[in-house]
């Protein structure tokens, strides 16, 4: 093998020891982290690390397919609790912001309701009633029977509701599509 600038490379003895279990033992290796990860990546990776471990390790071992199956196993199950861990955090700063942000919803969400509720007081009561039977989901015939208003009549007083509610709404400040 040639290295850089046509130098011949000359591998230790150390290093054509590794290659040689690399060789055999990866596909072992990497099967062994597949199941438990059920991820190709993250098993690539986590047998990348266990071969640098192997490469790293000071003392000569005696059974190599042994210790990289329980270094890969300890490997694995380290990565799979950090992942829990993360996950957890992650999860935790999820529902703090979550909870965090429905509370100014509600807020708002309160204010809002305040301002409606407010405005629509303001309203004449045939144009309140006719406002809110219909926002609730009421076709113009039960609003007519509700309301004794005749239904040629509803389409024009909810029009006529919607007008001065959104006038008496722009005056209060921002405008919200509510209706």
């Amino acid at each position: 093998m040639v290295g850089i600038f046509g130098i011949p490379f000359i591998k230790s003895k150390k290093e054509k020891e590794f290659e040689l279990i690399y060789r055999q033992y990866y596909p072992v290796v990497y099967r062994q982290l597949y199941y438990l990860l059920a991820s190709n990546s993250s098993a690539e990776d986590i047998a990348q690390e266990v071969f640098i471990k192997l490469y790293n390790s000071k003392s000569s071992i005696e059974h190599p397919g042994a210790w990289l199956s329980r270094v890969a196993a300890n490997t694995a199950l380290n990565y799979i609790r950090s992942e829990g861990s993360r996950q957890q955090r992650a999860d935790s700063i999820i529902d703090d912001f979550e909870a965090i942000m429905s509370a100014e919803d509600e807020v708002c969400k309160n204010e809002q309701i305040q301002d409606v509720r407010r405005i629509l007081a303001q309203l004449p009561a045939s144009q309140r009633t006719c406002l809110l039977l219909k926002f609730s989901g009421y076709s113009y015939d039960d609003i007519s029977s509700v309301t004794g208003i005749p239904k040629s009549s509803v389409g024009q007083m909810i029009l006529r509701g919607k007008k001065k509610f959104m006038e008496l709404y722009s005056k209060e400040g921002d405008i919200y599509e509510v209706l």
